[in-house]
């Protein structure tokens, strides 16, 4: 239930549409297993589960009770989740879905989200992504690489002054969250005057956007804030230009097409939480798996060169986004020998296609070397993660510079106190704290 001091703040509307839209009946489905995303093993373990289904249910029912309930099918088979990301008999756009009539009652900042090329099909997807694709550019990432490297060092040297003086570090809070963070402050032209506000508004916002209902409502004044800032900072833009991203936002054209001043906000936000979290948990969860694969470990820091290879390695193994954005079938459409009627809702694990024997050998074995890795973790088809290339640069950096700059890196708590954060469409650990020397 939503927390009634909430209701000081948010509409009657938009309330009244999150528990209609959180308790909508299921549409009917044939009798076959059904995996809750919200049971805890499916944060801490949930990798023997998705084999099982992978080998006797590929197409199995889904429940996610999260924000907004999602009752359809999920896909576990590699190759039958790549289908869903490619083939488009399977929609992103919420108004062909029919869930236009509860984003109307959305918050402005949750309606700009739902706004974004994620939610959107050819050709409005298209047209979306070459106009940020003039923005974003792979000499804007290569420009960066500089600023990430130094970005990099200075947190190391800050947790190194601590883990000198025998204190334990926390390297998700510490480290592995502050750097896409700094990197993104760069990117996006965030002044240091308005730095720490943006840092605390973003750690507020994130942490509510991928949670329980009140967790989401709770964090909107934050990313209020954040809209205002980007707006002031746009606003700037126009009249005083530089070489960051919401300048090049700002002046991105395709002929006479340009953003509008909602959907360059939007695309701002998208840029912004797409780059920060599953970073984050790509440097935790990455770090984890190399400390419980002590062999990978050394065989990293012996052979450095090494780096590109182990994120690809790492990408695959954690899958810090388990699955990208609910689809909806615009016919029926048959997948692994069960047919999906048209109008139902479809989730594609990458997760767990990430780890299809078929396609991956020894899939649970972590093998820094491995060649070919066609891991799909950051997605398929038109949808392809545009930030990709940032993500490895970070992630290449990050833990490069770790296991080369500390001899001892060790968990500074038994194993099983670490915990997973509870939402289904990011991965990675709440805190990792290490004694490093």
């Amino acid at each position: 239930m939503v927390d009634a001091a909430l209701h000081k703040e948010y509409p009657e509307s938009f309330l009244r549409a999150v528990r209609k839209e959180s308790s909508m009946p299921s549409s009917t489905l044939p009798s076959m297993p059904t995996t809750d995303l919200a049971d805890p093993i499916m944060f801490s373990d949930p990798f023997p589960r998705y084999a099982e289904l992978r080998r006797t249910a590929p197409v199995s029912r889904v429940e996610s009770h999260q924000v907004t309930r999602i009752r359809g099918y999920m896909l576990t088979r590699y190759d039958d989740v790549v289908t869903l990301h490619s083939d488009p008999r399977f929609s992103n756009d919420l108004a062909k879905n029919g869930r236009m009539g509860f984003v109307r009652f959305m918050p402005r900042m949750f309606r700009l989200l739902t706004d974004t090329m994620v939610f959107k099909d050819d050709p409005e997807h298209k047209r979306l992504r070459g106009l940020v694709g003039r923005a974003f550019t792979p000499k804007l990432i290569q420009q960066m690489s500089a600023d990430i490297d130094r970005i990099v060092a200075t947190l190391l040297d800050e947790i190194g002054e601590r883990s000198a003086k025998g204190e334990a570090i926390d390297l998700v809070e510490e480290f592995a969250v502050q750097l896409p963070l700094a990197v993104i402050a760069d990117m996006l032209g965030v002044d240091a005057p308005d730095r720490d506000a943006f840092h605390a508004a973003t750690k507020k916002f994130t942490d509510g956007s991928s949670g329980s209902t009140t967790a989401m409502l709770k964090g909107l004044p934050a990313g209020q804030r954040m809209m205002k800032l980007f707006e002031r900072i746009a606003e700037q833009r126009r009249t005083e230009p530089d070489d960051r991203l919401i300048s090049a936002l700002v002046q991105a054209n395709d002929e006479d097409d340009r953003f509008s001043d909602h959907e360059l906000l939007a695309m701002i936000f998208l840029l912004l939480l797409a780059g920060h979290d599953t970073t984050a948990n790509l440097i935790g969860s990455g770090t984890l798996a190399l400390l419980e694969h002590p062999d990978q470990l050394a065989r990293l820091r012996d052979d450095p060169a090494l780096i590109d290879s182990a994120v690809e390695e790492l990408l695959r193994f954690t899958t810090p986004v388990p699955c990208g954005t609910a689809r909806h079938a615009l016919e029926d459409v048959e997948i692994s020998g069960v047919t999906i009627p048209k109008g139902s809702a479809l989730l594609g694990m990458i997760i767990s296609a990430n780890r299809d024997e078929s396609v991956f050998e020894e899939p649970d074995v972590l093998d820094l070397g491995r060649d070919p890795n066609r891991h799909i973790t950051f997605a398929f088809g038109p949808h392809y993660c545009l930030g990709h290339q940032l993500a490895r640069t970070e992630a290449r950096a990050a833990l490069g510079a770790l296991v080369q700059r500390f001899d001892r890196i060790e968990l500074a708590v038994p194993r099983n106190e670490l915990r997973y954060k509870p939402t289904q469409s990011l991965r990675g650990l709440r805190s990792l704290p290490l004694r490093l020397s």
